[in-house]
């Protein structure tokens, strides 16, 4: 099963799809719309989080000893094996749940692998390959909560980079509610009306250069 249609039925991709051909009907611009369940694998912080378990287990069993009194015979091998089996579920549990696992990754790892893995699609996907460099990427990483709006240069030069705010809050939005269609959609459609205001209008020859489905990010996690 493909990350898509774990998250969308047919009918929703249709919908986003339809969106973005309306979006590009009044612009030259070329919209890419891109979701990723996640944008790295974090198999880093899950030796992270066998050390934090190793090291609540350790301090557990030394707190009731503690207050317990518990006098155990080779004291020093069992406070040894509490903290490796502490590591080792530890291990074992951000191994296999990579939605715990990402609760251990700091907000500003999280941010710099949506920033790489963004412009990894960016290139993949051939955004840059427009007739005047009019293609923009929308980025979505589920797990990370993060959204990133990449414009080509000539939609950068023109479209300051803070008008793409308001695209980015209506699909975490969408996503808050459970409401993941609704918010691609309309953050779809508000990159049109906003390439409109900034007249980066349709020109006479203009033709569909990039396919508009929404791209599968695959599972990385």
């Amino acid at each position: 099963m493909s990350i898509l249609t774990r998250y969308f039925s047919k009918s929703d991709l249709d919908e986003i799809k339809s969106a973005v051909g309306v979006a590009e009907s009044k612009t030259s611009a070329e919209i890419v719309p891109f979701f990723a369940e996640s944008s790295h694998h974090y198999k880093e912080w899950i030796w992270f989080g066998a050390f934090l378990m190793g090291g609540l287990f350790g301090t557990i069993f030394y707190l009731v000893q503690r207050l317990y009194g518990i006098v155990w015979g080779g004291e020093s091998f069992f406070s040894i094996l509490s903290v490796w089996i502490g590591a080792v579920l530890g291990l074992g549990i951000t191994s296999f749940f990579p939605k715990i696992r990402i609760n251990l990754v700091s907000r500003s790892a999280k941010q710099y692998f949506v920033e790489l893995r963004a412009k990894e699609a960016f290139l993949d996907e051939e955004v840059f390959r427009t007739k005047s460099r009019t293609g923009i990427l929308i980025y979505i990483s589920l797990y990370e909560h993060f959204v990133r709006v990449l414009p080509d240069k000539e939609i950068a030069r023109v479209v300051p980079k803070s008008e793409w705010n308001e695209a980015v809050r209506l699909i975490i939005e969408g996503m808050k509610s459970g409401k993941k269609k609704e918010g691609i959609v309309s953050s779809i459609l508000f990159c049109g009306e906003l390439l409109n205001k900034y007249n980066i209008q349709r020109e006479k020859d203009d033709k569909n250069e990039i396919s508009n489905e929404i791209r599968d990010g695959g599972k990385l996690m």
